[in-house]
């Protein structure tokens, strides 16, 4: 289950990346050095699900109760994407964190620190098959991206899932997606 849900967030995004006004757009972005467009990118990427035929349903920044036994001084948190495959059950859902960043290792680290917290929802509130992060950051080579992703999983205590990580460029653009 949870590699299938891989694959169809990595279909996703993929898809969404795919679309020639989302690159035109990401290139400006990069030439006019604009920054802060993380919220941008989620309305675009709200529009882009409401109509993907794969896409059952889904909600942005749905609340959670967090358990109060590993977060003392929160009781609810956002996630920034739950989404229903049209094939899944009418409550399971697939969470999805959205990261941008011009630096890299900011990126991940702002990942890692979004599956800690995800993790953090309360059980008896959790109806999340899978969680997922996605990061939006410039283009490095492979070997490069997967030794800071690992420095960063270890430094946060992440376990990574083998098999379920991607990373790649975003045409027309200097900037590459990861996924995990």
């Amino acid at each position: 289950m949870v590699k299938n849900d891989f694959k169809f967030v990595a279909m996703l995004v993929a898809d969404f990346f795919k679309q020639k006004h989302i690159q035109k757009r990401l290139d400006l972005i990069g030439e006019r050095g604009i920054t802060g467009w993380e919220i941008w990118l989620q309305v675009e990427f709200s529009v882009f699900l409401d109509t993907h035929i794969e896409v059952a349903e889904w909600g942005r920044e749905f609340q959670y109760s967090i358990d109060r036994r590993k977060a003392k001084n929160r009781e609810h948190m956002a996630i920034d994407f739950v989404i229903r495959k049209r094939s899944a059950l009418k409550h399971w859902y697939i969470a999805l964190e959205i990261k941008q960043n011009s630096s890299v290792k900011s990126c991940i680290r702002g990942m890692m620190e979004d599956t800690r917290k995800v993790a953090l929802v309360r059980g008896s509130h959790d109806d999340l098959r899978s969680m997922w992060t996605l990061g939006i950051h410039p283009w490095i080579e492979g070997e490069e991206l997967e030794s800071i992703v690992h420095k960063y999983a270890d430094a946060f205590d992440v376990d990574l899932i083998p098999n379920c990580m991607i990373s790649e460029p975003i045409k027309r653009t200097e900037l590459a997606y990861t996924i995990f």
